[in-house]
């Protein structure tokens, strides 16, 4: 049997310029199925960490213009181009927003081999709507495969040619994953994904995002072999689910959960809205009691992590009078000095809000706010 040539377009962001280790373990994983890996940091720093140059056949530095789009892009429009693309039978465009893959990433390819879709990922997102906008189901973009009538159609390549650099976020969902899904579709190509194959098609609901909903199904019953990061946000909705399935990776030997860790870690320092692990810890032993101000979805969640870490929590304080025995309002909560309230919040807004309604009620060391 033919092996299939491939080549490979990884990209890279990060804030502070730092490569981690679940970085170095997805480019040894691609580097074992991929004949030529191009390597995108969108940064023209000096990065820090792994050197991605023991991986990568070659290795670009931009600024983040785009986005993701942007790095495939410019990868491809100005520094592959598409002679040298056409001599592969297949492209793979991967990021970084993603640990794993978990158990090599060839049987991934080898279960999708037989599989008779033109282009695939790793999860479908059903029909839905996001910004107020209506969207159909489609493949969703940070792990992508194109098969080689892809490679070689007109479509493909005036997609990308014609592709304008995506502004914001929101811009590069739908010009980017529902513009290059939509594309293929309506010339004629097929598309699949791996939880496709494992019934993920009749599990996942419309308005549902998999990875951010489903992570431990995907992994356990769905076979599809990473964990995103921002499935365990304390603003993610299924972040009960995603600490599930960072428990079964790591109970399971799937992955080195350190890899994990270390990164989340990092991160907690500077990333919007996240709280600070190691300050957080420290908050956490200096005050006898510690107090969860608010009790919406960025609530439980860290409600959940207190649980995880086998730590207790006083309470969940509001503004307004309580709706349920969980709850105490802050003016009926007789916090004492040696108390400590974490604002757990999840917009930038609220956390301006109680943040004025604290500042005169209790010292600055009582309290604890996510980035922002």
């Amino acid at each position: 049997m033919k092996k299939t040539k491939r080549i490979c377009i990884y990209v890279i962001y990060d804030k502070q310029n730092v490569v981690d280790c679940y970085i170095e373990h997805a480019l040894q994983e691609l580097r074992s199925c991929s004949d030529y890996i191009l390597v995108v940091c969108n940064s023209k720093s000096v990065w820090k960490g792994v050197d991605v140059k023991a991986y990568a056949d070659e290795v670009i530095c931009r600024n983040n213009s785009g986005f993701d789009a942007g790095g495939y892009k410019d990868a491809l429009c100005h520094c592959i181009g598409w002679d040298k693309l056409k001599k592969y039978d297949e492209l793979v465009l991967a990021n970084d927003s993603f640990y794993g893959p978990f158990g090599g990433v060839e049987s991934i390819f080898e279960q999708m081999e037989a599989d008779e879709s033109d282009f695939w990922g790793l999860t479908r997102s059903c029909a839905g709507m996001i910004a107020g906008q209506t969207f159909e189901e489609h493949i969703q973009s940070y792990f992508l495969v194109f098969k080689k009538n892809v490679i070689n159609s007109d479509a493909f390549e005036g997609y990308w040619e014609h592709l304008p650099y995506p502004e914001t976020m929101d811009m590069a969902i739908r010009d980017f994953e529902l513009g290059l899904n939509y594309c293929l579709k309506e010339n004629g190509f097929r598309d699949g994904a791996v939880s496709d194959l494992y019934g993920g098609t009749s599990f996942f609901r419309d308005d549902e995002n998999p990875y951010l909903k489903y992570p431990l199904e995907l992994i356990r019953d769905f076979n599809v072999p990473i964990l995103k990061h921002k499935a365990l946000s304390f603003r993610n909705r299924g972040y009960a689910n995603a600490l599930k399935a960072y428990r079964f990776i790591g109970e399971n030997h799937l992955y080195p959960t350190i890899y994990i860790e270390r990164h989340m870690i990092r991160k907690s320092k500077f990333e919007e809205g996240m709280i600070d692990y190691e300050r957080l810890e420290d908050f956490y032993k200096k005050h006898v009691r510690v107090f969860l101000y608010g009790h919406g979805t960025y609530g439980n969640n860290v409600a959940m992590y207190f649980s995880y870490k086998g730590w207790n929590f006083a309470g969940f304080l509001v503004t307004c009078a309580a709706e349920n025995e969980e709850e105490v309002s802050f003016e009926q909560a007789d916090i004492e000095e040696n108390d400590g309230i974490l604002v757990a919040v999840g917009t930038k807004e609220m956390c301006r809000e109680i943040s004025g309604y604290l500042k005169d009620k209790c010292k600055k060391e009582q309290l604890l706010f996510p980035n922002w």
